[in-house]
């Protein structure tokens, strides 16, 4: 990860550090983003820093902005939107095994 990005967040960097997820980036999600329900092999655990996230998991709708967490675990079916003007996420990631 670049050191602008690491400064910028270090705050949210280390909340995701510290809950055991690594490999963690920085994601530019594009505006009016709809996906279908899927599945991700790792476990997620993201910090949306611009725009609004929507994630529809477990039958419910968490509309996420800036400064809110989010965790998905390995296999959990769910579907992400955004808005109009789109989203920002630092995500790390946790793999099993």
């Amino acid at each position: 990860m670049e050191k602008i990005i690491e400064d910028q967040y270090a705050e949210e960097i280390k909340k995701i550090t510290n809950a055991g997820y690594s490999d963690i980036s920085l994601k530019e999600i594009e505006p009016n983003l709809n996906t279908d329900f899927h599945t991700h092999d790792f476990d997620a655990y993201a910090c949306v820093v611009k725009g609004k996230f929507i994630l529809h998991c477990n039958n419910k709708k968490h509309v996420l902005k800036p400064g809110n967490f989010l965790a998905v675990d390995a296999k959990q079916l769910h579907s992400e939107k955004t808005s109009s003007i789109g989203a920002t996420i630092l995500i790390g990631k946790k793999y099993k095994n």
